[in-house]
């Protein structure tokens, strides 16, 4: 769950440096427009691309940080509790097993469905 949410996290964080960088180029395309509503349009969307810029690379650092103190904190558990870590991640296997692996109860209930 928290690989996925990573990994959501890192592509929404790719598609916005995108955008602001679209932006930045449109806001260079426009530059040398001498309207003056134009130009004004122009600074105050500089403003929003700096500051969303500079909020995502603070949201960046602290998901960075985030991420190795949890990691930091696993690692230490599994060091002081092997046998804890090592029947947690048994359980879990044997329930994304029964979960993922097809077992004869299912075919035979597809079976019956499809007979239906």
């Amino acid at each position: 769950m928290m690989e996925r949410t990573a990994a959501t996290s890192a592509a929404l964080a790719d598609e916005l440096r995108v955008v602001v960088q679209q932006v930045e180029e449109l806001i260079h395309a426009i530059g040398d427009d001498r309207d003056d509503a134009l130009k004004a349009a122009r600074d105050r969307v500089s403003g929003a691309v700096a500051s969303a810029r500079h909020r995502l690379a603070d949201a960046d650092r602290r998901t960075r940080r985030r991420a190795r103190r949890v990691q930091s904190a696993v690692s230490t558990y599994a060091r002081q509790n092997p046998w804890t870590a090592l029947s947690m991640g048994a359980a879990a296997g044997l329930i994304l097993g029964a979960i993922f692996v097809p077992g004869p109860w299912r075919s035979r209930r597809r079976e019956r469905r499809s007979q239906e």
